[in-house]
């Protein structure tokens, strides 16, 4: 099951922060690369705790934090257009790259929640393979543990 409570209060704090970021951007020299690269640290947790639990969201627990969610990529996606005009003497190229990254992630991780655990559950042959594959990707990563 879901952990949508943690999901949600996680996307909100993210969303914060990112916001947060944004307008610090928009202040001239105060920006670091250290702040931008604590924040793709923090959104790559984001998406691995997102990533293992994305296959039992339901239309339930996405109707909670779906909104949440749409509110931080679409921060995400105004900090990365204004990193992008930021002097490149600052030095965050990479961290700007890297941010990029996230938002495509995060991006892509959400469509797999809405197209393929939302909406194809909805298909009885579509709901037997995912779960089909789902028990293939549980095989696997026991026998990587071993």
């Amino acid at each position: 099951m879901c952990e949508t409570a943690l999901i949600s209060k996680t996307l909100v704090c993210m969303g914060r922060r990112t916001y947060i970021h944004r307008m610090e951007v928009a202040t001239p020299n105060t920006y670091r690369v250290g702040q931008l690269a604590r924040l793709n640290r923090d959104l790559n947790n984001l998406y691995e705790m997102l990533y293992e639990q994305w296959r039992s969201v339901t239309a339930e627990d996405y109707k909670i934090f779906g909104g949440q969610f749409q509110v931080l990529l679409d921060t995400i996606k105004s900090l990365y257009d204004s990193c992008r005009k930021l002097p490149r003497e600052m030095g965050m190229k990479e961290e700007v790259r890297k941010l990029g990254m996230n938002y495509s992630a995060l991006y892509e991780l959400d469509s797999d929640i809405v197209n393929f655990a939302l909406k194809s559950f909805k298909s009885e042959k579509m709901k037997a393979a995912l779960l089909h594959l789902a028990t293939v990707d549980k095989k696997i990563a026991e026998k990587q543990d071993l």
